[in-house]
């Protein structure tokens, strides 16, 4: 539209000295006529006005308008340019479509796609996965499937994550959550810490889901042997000394004072706690192995022990079709024959389920937090982020991306998800974890540990390194062999496999 020009009285304003007071009653309607909002083709607009900010106060003064929110609005238009907009408000009345890069089509849609569609019925969701499955080795790799496809929002691993972002292939999400006032607050901070720690200082993605691990405690068997309920922040030293405490035999049945959920070896409970206690298989260079040390040694003489007690028990492998009934008959916390077990949050719904379905595990129990480092009391080495998601930087439908990001990690979907078949993680939202009746906030009393990362490790490296753990743990606890020789030979034997491993990985 042509803009019009100042017309005779409004120059003359512009050069009213303002000391001379008196503004006419016809001037003073022009200017008031002149700053309200009119309608033009249908669509509002502010209109012109050749004011300064100090002579527009004068003339609404002289009007009257001495009211301070109505000079402040009017100085606030003229004086500050408007906030650019991170991005539009979504047309919900537009028809789109949004890719979204995800591993499995219907695991998405019952998960997220089918709510996000009834909220907004407009928008298309089409699944970009692998032609071959996620765990194909063929075909293009995840990387080279997002060029191809360019899909709008992104499920990705924390790995993928912190790669695309440093290399501008995510849209950083700061600007626009500032503006819609995003509440960040009620996500578990450590997580969004994570998250920004890997993004260089912004956020590209959020996670609805983390996991980490925590303490299952049968309060029922504490009491009977009037031992004292596990403390938060324990160290490893301190789980193993209270998991011996209870009698290996009961009553002519076993009772195991500790379960692992995640270990099948004993070699591997050892790793764990020695993750927890900062310690690594591997220096930070990634080229020499280090489980010959006097601390390796200390805590697998421990775990050891308990296990020749018969206080430490560890799932069996099982082959074949098994039903969750049978799963459950099989663990051993589940059937009131374990003090303590070491789960991740899943476990939650697993005893729930087998007290409610199969009237199983009818003990009350509660939580307490996982084991920790003493010299680093308040962290975790447990915690794990399964998918983040996040939007394409070169998406053309952003605003619609984000609001699916942003209905992903909402507070409705953490609730839909924590109730239903989604429940393998902790909630990324915390207000969900307060409608249990148990201790549950302990998955969010840690923060996150930035573990050493050793460098250029091929992954077969570890699978042939946890081959090796297995069979000298074997030995020991056969008496086969002593625990210095026992270290001694696996040190040397993954000195060989790490060698091997880098040189078939070149």
């Amino acid at each position: 539209m042509k803009r019009m020009e100042p017309e005779a009285w409004e120059k003359q304003l512009t050069r009213l000295p303002l000391k001379e007071g008196g503004f006419s009653k016809e001037l003073i309607q022009k200017v008031k006529e002149r700053t309200e909002v009119e309608k033009i083709g249908g669509r509002k607009r502010s209109s012109w006005l050749r004011l300064s900010p100090v002579l527009a106060a004068a003339v609404l003064m002289a009007a009257g308008l001495t009211q301070q929110e109505a000079i402040g609005t009017l100085l606030t238009k003229l004086s500050k340019p408007q906030e650019r907009m991170a991005l539009e408000a979504m047309d919900k009345e537009k028809e789109q479509k949004l890719k979204v890069y995800y591993f499995h089509e219907d695991t998405f849609m019952a998960n997220y796609g089918k709510a996000f569609i009834i909220r907004y019925p407009n928008t298309d969701l089409e699944i970009v996965s692998h032609p071959n499955g996620p765990a194909s080795s063929s075909g293009p790799s995840p990387e080279q499937l997002i060029e191809q496809r360019q899909p709008d929002v992104l499920a990705l691993t924390l790995e993928q994550y912190e790669r695309m972002a440093s290399e501008g292939k995510l849209y950083a999400l700061d600007a626009v959550m500032k503006q819609d006032r995003y509440d960040l607050q009620g996500l578990y901070s450590g997580l969004t810490e994570v998250l920004r720690d890997k993004g260089g200082g912004s956020l590209y993605g959020l996670a609805p889901q983390y996991n980490q691990r925590a303490l299952f405690y049968n309060k029922e068997l504490f009491d009977k042997y009037g031992i004292p309920y596990p403390k938060d922040q324990m160290s490893w030293e301190e789980l193993l000394q209270l998991a011996q405490r209870f009698p290996a035999a009961a009553e002519g049945d076993k009772l195991y004072g500790l379960t692992i959920g995640t270990a099948y070896d004993p070699m591997q409970l050892v790793q764990e706690a020695g993750r927890a206690k900062g310690l690594q298989i591997i220096d930070d260079a990634g080229q020499q192995v280090t489980v010959n040390t006097p601390e390796w040694k200390q805590l697998y003489m421990q775990t050891m022990e308990a296990f020749r007690k018969g206080s430490l028990h560890l799932p069996e492998v099982i082959m074949g079709s098994i039903t969750m009934e049978e799963l459950y008959k099989k663990n051993p916390f589940i059937m009131g024959k374990a003090a303590m077990s070491l789960q991740t949050y899943s476990y939650v719904r697993s005893l729930e389920e087998a007290q409610n379905n199969y009237k199983l595990s009818a003990f009350p129990w509660e939580l307490a937090t996982e084991p920790v480092d003493p010299s680093r009391p308040k962290e975790t080495t447990s915690f794990t982020v399964p998918t983040v998601y996040a939007v394409n930087a070169k998406s053309p439908n952003k605003r619609t991306a984000w609001e699916l990001v942003k209905f992903i990690a909402s507070d409705e979907m953490a609730r839909k998800m924590d109730s239903g078949s989604g429940s393998w993680g902790v909630p990324a939202r915390t207000g969900v974890l307060k409608t249990n009746e148990h201790r549950l906030e302990v998955f969010t009393m840690l923060k996150p540990a930035v573990p050493a990362s050793p460098k250029n490790v091929p992954s077969s490296f570890y699978q042939s390194f946890n081959e090796l753990a297995m069979q000298q743990s074997q030995a020991v606890l056969a008496g086969r062999k002593a625990v210095d020789a026992a270290l001694k030979e696996l040190q040397e034997a993954g000195q060989q496999a790490l060698v091997r491993a880098k040189a078939e990985a070149k």
